[in-house]
């Protein structure tokens, strides 16, 4: 299974390698999945909202991922990079419009949503952004949610930076199981819950699951 991750300039850091990390992390547990970093055709290195330089793995073509995570960031601030631009120049919303019609399933992190509404994704769909870009995506005619991930099939969405983490947990769980989520959580140290559930359901699954001797044992430091 193949998960792109789309880059561009102005992107913000965390809404990229906390996706990438989740998913590479799940990929070493034995997940049958590869983890992508994808720029636009014919850009090249690009550096993000805070001065980190990414190297892309290879330039985006619609329709070869199975799965598109789209990052926010700069979209507050109308930034001359970042999301704000990128809905301004209008490759990435084309971009990822072919990627849903050729029938990927597209996430949005954080302001990565505006992108996906630009794209024309949302009909009839809800969605979440981060909470300062709300009454944007609103605007837009989205019925706006205030959740950390929402899961409308083939559209997903999660909400301010740090619930990038949470998008791409979901999505191992939601085609891997969330023993192997539950796993990569436990190893990045990060208390997730999936969607629908409470800590303590989460708590109790986890408890009865540790009674059962696993046949291999991996650690991953």
């Amino acid at each position: 299974m193949i998960f792109d991750i789309v880059l561009f300039e102005g992107a913000d850091e965390l809404d990229v390698v906390g996706p990438l990390e989740v998913l590479r992390r799940a990929a070493s547990l034995g997940a049958d999945l590869s983890a992508r970093l994808c720029s636009a055709p014919g850009s090249g290195a690009v550096r993000g909202a805070f001065g980190l330089l990414f190297q892309p793995d290879r330039e985006y073509v619609p329709g070869e991922a199975d799965v598109v995570v789209v990052p926010g960031g700069g979209w507050v601030a109308r930034g001359e990079v970042g999301a704000w631009a990128e809905v301004k120049r209008g490759e990435w919303p084309r971009l990822l419009s072919e990627a849903a019609s050729a029938g990927s399933v597209v996430a949005g992190v954080c302001t990565g949503a505006m992108l996906l509404a630009h794209a024309g994704l949302f009909r009839g769909r809800r969605a979440t952004t981060h909470h300062d870009a709300q009454a944007d995506l609103a605007a837009l005619g989205v019925d706006v949610v205030s959740e950390r991930v929402v899961d409308e099939g083939t559209v997903l969405t999660s909400g301010g930076v740090t619930s990038g983490i949470d998008l791409a947990l979901w999505l191992v769980s939601r085609h891997f199981g969330e023993s192997v989520a539950g796993i990569v959580a436990d190893c990045l140290e990060y208390g997730w819950t999936p969607p629908g559930q409470s800590r303590a359901e989460v708590a109790e699954v986890r408890d009865v699951a540790s009674e059962v001797p696993p046949a291999t044992t991996v650690v991953v430091p």
